[in-house]
């Protein structure tokens, strides 16, 4: 393996920015109106193996990579503290044990991702398979739990949520067709 960390790694390692000249704490302290409206930060803080149809100049999440990203206690803190940033701007957050709860600003920020469909269903799946790539599966897991019931309690059926299979699919390790919403629990015992 190359010994040489990917500009991506070098990143999250706080030692290079982004296309756009940001460092990783420029976008962890952007507004929710910021993170709203840029289109261009959360491949960088949540790549994927394939291009990116909204920013070709995003990363590419290798095989190599993810061995870094996993070997790195750092890189893995700072997916957690991304994690962090964009839960905080969909109204939800984690505790110690990487349990997710609706946070203070929960009321407001749901709309931005419960709906039929929307570019932050998107982000969200983003989100979650990056983690589950970058090794960690249990707080993408417990963030699609969390969503799914979320739904639920807000009245809509997971059906009507296009992005559901997607999110599904962003935790399973190997598999897509492994998971279904039978595997999942809502809280009066409907799917």
């Amino acid at each position: 393996m190359d010994q040489q960390p990917h500009h991506w790694i070098a990143f999250y390692q706080h030692q290079a920015d982004d296309h756009r000249a940001r460092s990783l704490i420029d976008i962890w302290t952007m507004t929710f109106d910021e993170l709203e409206r840029q289109h261009d930060f959360i491949q960088w803080l949540f790549p994927l193996p394939e291009p990116s149809p909204i920013n070709p100049d995003a990363p590419l999440l290798t095989n190599e990579m993810v061995l870094q990203a996993m070997a790195s206690e750092e890189v893995q803190q700072n997916l957690l503290r991304s994690f962090d940033t964009m839960a905080a701007f969909w109204g939800f957050c984690r505790d110690d044990d990487l349990q997710i709860k609706p946070s203070a600003h929960f009321t407001h920020q749901v709309s931005k991702w419960c709906c039929d469909h929307n570019h932050n269903q998107l982000r969200i799946t983003r989100m979650l398979r990056c983690l589950t790539l970058c090794g960690q599966h249990g707080i993408a897991a417990n963030t699609c739990q969390f969503l799914l019931n979320a739904i639920d309690q807000q009245g809509m059926s997971l059906s009507q949520v296009s992005a559901v299979p997607h999110w599904i699919d962003a935790i399973s390790n190997e598999e897509p067709e492994e998971l279904t919403l039978d595997d999942f629990e809502l809280p009066d015992g409907s799917h």
